[in-house]
């Protein structure tokens, strides 16, 4: 893919890096405050009920969760940025084949072809 080809893909990931860093700092802060660590504006964040303990853990726990997954998709952003560095962006990183530009609009930190990301994703399950 040409430098020119890749400049749509550079700007979306930017766009796309930086709304996660934005959601993952969010989600740092509201977990911070369901665990005590920055006030939430009432005079006490201690449950006074065992359930209502029990959902702010579940909620805690999700949070974390979703920081998890922002967080890879992040380092998934950051390996395509990479790419587009080094001029290797919209090459299958298995097979060295073209990633078609459907795809790349999609899913545009994906480093791989749909035949071979089915294959990976296959030999994952088992």
């Amino acid at each position: 893919m040409k430098k020119s080809e890749m400049k749509p893909f550079k700007e979306l990931l930017l766009a796309q890096r930086a709304r996660l860093r934005g959601n993952v700092s969010t989600l740092a802060d509201a977990a911070l405050a369901k665990s005590g660590g920055v006030s939430g504006g009432s005079a006490s964040s201690v449950p006074s009920h065992i359930a209502d303990m029990g959902s702010d853990t579940f909620e805690q726990d999700n949070t974390l969760r979703l920081m998890n997954n922002e967080g890879e998709a992040l380092g998934q952003i950051e390996a395509a940025l990479e790419r587009i560095e080094e001029g290797v962006y919209g090459s299958c990183s298995e097979c060295a084949g073209r990633i078609p530009k459907m795809r790349l609009k999609a899913i545009p930190y994906t480093p791989y072809c749909v035949k071979c990301a089915t294959e990976i994703e296959s030999a994952n399950r088992y």
